[in-house]
């Protein structure tokens, strides 16, 4: 099998050239590989063709080669943009899109019919857009792309603090030639700087590493997004940094206290105890969210109403956290910021505990678990606040104006 590309465009998404953006794209998604000559093809053989000068993303060609035969249309002018045959139609596919004309009886598609809804194995409502690149243009579809690489369903922190700033730090690294696992590595050594930090109780110090650690933390992954540089490496360093920071840092907070015991409402408890609850507290929530998953599969947790998608954004993780530990060190009260995060931990702990019990009720009532997300179209006029929070509503709004049909 194979994918060929036709046509050629001099514009660059991201510092990436069409020919590269559609290689790592397809390679991405399928196991195409890249025809150089029609005498490669054999009969049985079945071919992606791709015009070069739209923007067609990876989720767009799965969808489409999951199909027998099938054309995918512009979003924007109705125009053939890529086709998925067999061998015996690889002349007229390939007429069609270099001509714009005659007839064919693939079945067409837009790029919102094969997308549009929730997507169960990436657990996010996931939506795209087929767009002709212009010189014109270029600005707007980057920013589509840069908001096509954020969750929907985050924390605060991440939903509404670092996105601007996040963006001009991407593309610096795009201009500067900086890689994603580049930029986790340095993740990696701020997170040893901060946790040090705590353990030696210099807080502010501490903090700065911190809070430019989980700024970076978002970079790196909206970096590999937006180039296609995601690796299993990067995967690997990113997620396992993820979990495994947060409860180290907590306790080297706590050893920074220099205290043996703290008092809570009276009672009083050691350190000890305290680090026993917040590690507990902090595993079995990770491990409520990984059976829901495993156990509903087409839903995580903070997907399956809109009640869970609000908890994310403050349930106990590194960012909210951190808003704590800043706060108790501006308010020189470091040791209620770690009472707070352990009280904080508990509770959201607490709720997912009662949201993975009440969809075991559902589930042995024979009834299957489903996102809400299943339900909302963000292409209306104006959806409600949850979807413009949770969805990929920014990026369809970014994307809008080019959607005018031509005439």
């Amino acid at each position: 099998m194979y994918y060929t590309i036709i046509n050629s465009c001099e514009h660059q998404l991201w510092g990436l050239s069409q020919q590269e953006r559609i290689s790592k794209t397809v390679h991405k998604m399928t196991r195409l590989e890249r025809l150089h000559e029609a005498a490669q093809i054999q009969a049985d053989d079945r071919i992606l063709l791709l015009r070069a000068d739209y923007l067609v993303e990876a989720n767009v060609i799965s969808k489409l080669t999951q199909k027998d035969q099938a054309l995918l249309t512009s979003s924007c002018d109705g125009r053939a943009v890529a086709i998925w045959t067999s061998a015996d139609n690889y002349s007229s596919a390939l007429a069609l899109l270099q001509k714009q004309t005659g007839e064919h009886d693939f079945d067409a598609y837009t790029a919102q019919q094969l997308t549009g809804g929730y997507d169960a194995q990436l657990r996010k409502y996931d939506l795209s857009y087929v767009v002709k690149l212009t010189a014109d243009n270029l600005p707007v579809l980057e920013q589509y792309l840069y908001d096509k690489s954020y969750k929907g369903i985050t924390d605060l922190v991440t939903k509404w603090c670092w996105p601007t700033p996040a963006r001009y730090v991407v593309k610096s690294c795009v201009h500067l030639n900086i890689s994603p696992n580049s930029v986790t590595g340095f993740g990696w050594l701020l997170t040893v700087i901060a946790g040090y930090a705590f353990y030696l109780g210099a807080y502010p110090l501490g903090l700065l590493a911190a809070w430019l650690m989980t700024f970076l933390d978002t970079v790196d992954g909206k970096l590999a997004r937006v180039t296609l540089q995601s690796s299993s490496l990067g995967h690997v360093m990113d997620h396992a940094l993820d979990i495994i920071h947060p409860p180290i840092w907590y306790w080297c907070w706590a050893l920074g206290l220099g205290v043996s015991s703290i008092d809570l409402l009276g009672y009083s408890a050691s350190l000890s105890e305290w680090g026993i609850v917040m590690l507990a507290a902090y595993l079995l929530g990770r491990v409520f969210e990984g059976l829901f998953q495993w156990w509903f599969v087409h839903a995580s947790i903070f997907c399956w109403t809109r009640l869970d998608s609000y908890h994310r954004l403050i349930t106990a993780r590194r960012n909210p956290s951190m808003i704590i530990m800043t706060a108790a060190v501006l308010l020189m009260a470091p040791t209620a910021g770690f009472v707070w995060v352990v009280l904080l931990a508990v509770l959201s702990t607490a709720l997912l505990a009662l949201r993975f019990a009440m969809g075991c009720i559902v589930v042995l009532a024979n009834r299957s678990i489903h996102s809400w997300l299943e339900t909302v179209d963000i292409t209306t006029p104006d959806p409600e606040l949850a979807v413009k929070l949770f969805t990929g509503y920014n990026a369809t709004r970014t994307v809008t104006p080019l959607l005018r049909r031509a005439p």
